[in-house]
């Protein structure tokens, strides 16, 4: 995925964890969009009516001000309601999908699925993704099966970790790293890099884990 068809978005990413606003970061800039952080509800408030943002971004666990009080806020604010997409590691109450006036578009468990987010961006923003053209080169070989050369174990832990967390800037630095220090393990770095593009984590975590199986 390169990015999307059609004026610039604007998104806030609200969470009281820096690691958090900076994943998010990392995944939506690249895409295009403009994206803007806050760390507390007061500071959300402030950001949205400045800059007015296509969709936010909203942890529900927050110190002093929750994500529920500031969605609130931000209704009763904002004549053209800004699309609101709440983060949250525990299930949402039912009855909050029940309210009159809904606070919120939709909802994301954490830790957040980086491909279902972006399914949900694409359905709010209403907006149509454009994509890498598919490179004219051999076909990716299969990294579980035949010989082929893998970089040290350390690297592939570190992979893993990155992936857990869903960082994809870094494991994208890791990889180049890999392709320039051990250029003998290009078909590995090619085969990971094209399923992080895609931003499809469960199955780069499933190659992974599979390669540290089959080679331990």
């Amino acid at each position: 995925m390169r990015g999307y068809v059609g004026p610039r978005q604007t998104i806030l990413v609200v969470d009281d964890n820096e690691v958090q606003r900076g994943l998010a970061r990392d995944l939506l800039a690249p895409l295009g969009f403009e994206v803007l952080t806050a760390s507390t509800g007061m500071e959300c408030l402030a950001l949205a009516d400045r800059h007015k943002p296509n969709l936010i971004l909203l942890d529900v666990a927050m110190p002093e001000m929750d994500g529920w009080e500031v969605a609130r806020r931000l209704r009763q604010a904002s004549r053209e309601p800004t699309a609101i997409v709440i983060l949250s590691a525990n299930a949402i109450d039912p009855r909050r999908l029940l309210e009159g006036e809904r606070l919120h578009d939709d909802y994301v468990m954490k830790p957040i699925d980086l491909r279902q987010l972006l399914k949900k961006i694409h359905a709010l923003l209403n907006i149509e993704w454009t994509y890498e053209p598919e490179p004219e080169s051999k076909p990716v070989p299969a990294i579980a099966s035949g010989p082929f050369a893998l970089p040290a174990g350390s690297d592939l832990d570190e992979l893993i970790g990155l992936g857990e967390i869903g960082h994809v800037r870094k494991i994208l630095e890791k990889l180049r790293e890999i392709e320039q220090s051990s250029p003998e393990c290009g078909d590995f770095v090619v085969h990971m890099r094209t399923i992080v593009n895609a931003f499809d984590l469960r199955r780069y975590a499933a190659a992974l884990e599979a390669i540290r199986s089959s080679h331990a």
